[in-house]
């Protein structure tokens, strides 16, 4: 696919007219990403919905030539209408769309090309697909429905959407004026003043450092601290898993009304790396027929604005340690990074002795062949995100850098870094123990923070951390409901704030930070977390916690166990680990949970969990 040198997305877009009688075929230029297609009723005029252009082209079917009509995204100024669907009117002069990023159906009135929009009329989340009724109304499917995961009766997992087909009455469809004025309103939230800092570049921050994990919600591992709001029953990696989790959530701020914006890793590290989920994705829910390019190695998953960043006006230096990687090694002879292939990765146990000898450094690394765009800002030591490289090792080389950058220094604005620990392998055997697995994510996680704290670069840092998804974990509130982070000298020091905020808040803050416009509906409309910092500079730094348990406990063999372990160990091991979530995630949830509370201790099925707001 042809793609933008500096951001990876797609450049073009392509309709292709065949003559089946001279077997010759005419090329039309139209938007980016054109994913559907409608014919009037007199098949006089072709419309093609570009999801990546935020546009309609209309084509005459006789003369091939394209006119397009904008159909502009909310807040206004942004990108993100993703129209993905379309349907004409029984008499041609009215062309419904369906515009997933604003859960509205424009319409379009006018004769052939000559076609405008008119207004919008509200529908669920993410419609997808839109046709005409005998009735004379509208039928709309929506991928997403309401959006619920917690509807007070056990729903709780994050992948629990339920999708809807809704009716729209004919007397509806004139009724535009109205219909626009919900769906301005709808996508342009209004916020109450939260506190803090209203203005977020006037505290010095110069460097922020952008750490996300991988699969927890809220409950699992904060959900037994007494001063949020948190379920004790469904704790399972408490304060003796995660002693710098608590830590930080206790000296800094604990952020328990915090959502994932994701469901799942495909869609959760695009939301955080650009604000922006491709109508292809959400369409093809947790289904990936094009291949899983959570790491966007697949142009149609970048937006055309870029990466959150990459509209920033004045110049900012970025570091990305671990994000979009493919696998590879680092050669201390050429000081590149060799390509290999995931079937060359070794088992974690090679890892840790390689490790615990010191001798790890020229067996990881990161390729930028995903999105070579971004090769010159991606560390090519750092080790790819893959669960059978522990943690420490990507502690270990973000601290080797950052004794460079103190000699130097020199440190990036913004730096992304993962930590993929977290995710666990379930109780394969070979790999760690779940809990053995999350220890060495926390203790990475505490050497990390103790080591920007003890830098030159402290005064001015911001330290953020999420994980990208709650994955069909359970939370007593909401399956979304995810551990969130901010620590740094002007963070607000041992509060609760039950403000609510999401992945896209944090990605805001960063903006705010630097100054940089927002370029999506979704950032746009995003709340940045103003109220969890202070005016007063705190330098105190952070002091590592070490673990509690050992990181190299290993899951015993499934032959020497029985019953439900013995299933268990058998299940994990037939799941893919190369790929973070190529599992069967309810299952790994259920093995999890009996490794952390008992093998006799029944899941919390919807009837056992309820909501509580």
């Amino acid at each position: 696919v042809v793609s933008d040198p500096k951001t990876g997305a797609t450049v073009s877009g392509t309709l292709l007219a065949l003559n089946l009688d001279a077997e010759e075929f005419q090329s039309i230029r139209v938007g980016l990403a054109p994913s559907n297609l409608a014919l009037s009723p007199d098949e006089s005029v072709l419309a093609v919905v570009n999801s990546h252009s935020d546009s309609v082209s209309l084509v005459d079917a006789r003369t091939l030539r394209a006119v397009e009509v904008k159909l502009p995204a909310m807040p206004e100024g942004v990108f993100g209408s993703q129209p993905v669907a379309a349907a004409f009117a029984p008499d041609g002069k009215t062309l419904f769309v369906a515009c997933g990023g604003n859960n509205a159906i424009a319409v379009l009135r006018g004769s052939g090309l000559q076609a405008r929009l008119a207004g919008w009329l509200p529908s669920a989340y993410f419609p997808s697909a839109v046709g005409l009724a005998q009735d004379g109304g509208l039928r709309v499917v929506a991928i997403k429905g309401t959006g619920n995961t917690a509807d007070g009766k056990g729903n709780f997992r994050s992948t629990a959407y339920e999708g809807s087909l809704e009716r729209i009455p004919p007397g509806a469809l004139v009724r535009l004026e109205a219909g626009s004025r919900e769906v301005a309103a709808a996508n342009s939230p209004r916020f109450a003043p939260a506190g803090g800092v209203a203005n977020l570049s006037s505290i010095g921050i110069r460097h922020v450092f952008f750490i996300i994990k991988e699969n927890r919600t809220y409950d699992q591992v904060f959900g037994g601290m007494p001063k949020g709001n948190g379920d004790p029953k469904l704790l399972m990696y408490g304060i003796d898993v995660t002693p710098n989790h608590h830590a930080l959530a206790s000296q800094w701020v604990l952020l328990d009304n915090f959502y994932a914006t994701s469901a799942i890793s495909f869609d959760g590290h695009q939301w955080l790396m650009q604000a922006f989920v491709s109508d292809y994705v959400e369409r093809a829910f947790a289904a990936a027929p094009r291949g899983y390019a959570w790491d966007m190695s697949d142009a149609l998953t970048i937006a055309p604005t870029g990466f959150f960043w990459q509209s920033a006006k004045r110049p900012l230096d970025v570091r990305v340690f671990g994000e979009f990687c493919l696998p590879a090694v680092w050669d201390p002879v050429t000081q590149n990074a060799v390509d290999i292939n995931e079937r060359s990765l070794r088992p974690w146990s090679e890892y840790w002795r390689l490790y615990q000898s010191g001798k790890w450094q020229s067996e990881v690394g990161c390729s930028a062949a995903g999105i070579p765009a971004l090769k010159n800002i991606m560390s090519p030591r750092y080790p790819v995100d893959e669960t059978a490289i522990p943690d420490q090792i990507r502690a270990e080389e973000f601290l080797r850098e950052l004794a460079e950058r103190e000699q130097s220094g020199k440190m990036p604005n913004l730096n992304i870094i993962t930590l993929t620990a977290d995710h666990t392998n379930g109780t394969a055997p070979g790999s760690p123990v779940p809990k053995a697995m999350v220890a060495d994510n926390d203790l990475a996680l505490g050497r990390i923070v103790e080591g920007i704290s003890r830098s030159r670069f402290w005064p001015n840092s911001l330290i953020l951390v999420v994980e990208d998804d709650a994955q069909d974990g359970l939370d007593h509130v909401d399956g979304k409901r995810t551990v969130a982070l901010a620590i740094g000298p002007r963070v607000r020091r041992g509060v609760v704030d039950s403000n609510y905020y999401t992945q896209l808040s944090m990605v805001r803050t960063i903006q705010d930070v630097f100054q940089i416009p927002p370029r999506t509906r979704a950032l746009k409309a995003a709340r940045a977390m103003n109220s969890v910092f202070t005016g007063a500079a705190d330098l105190t730094p952070y002091r590592c916690l070490p673990a509690n348990i050992k990181l190299d406990e290993m899951n015993p063999p499934a032959k020497s166990l029985r019953g439900r372990q013995r299933w268990a160990a058998e299940a994990s091991s037939r799941m893919n680990w190369h790929d973070l979530d190529d599992v069967p995630s309810h299952v790994l949830n259920r093995i999890l949970w009996w490794d952390a509370k008992g093998y006799g201790v029944p899941y919390p099925e919807p009837d056992r969990a309820r909501a509580k707001r």
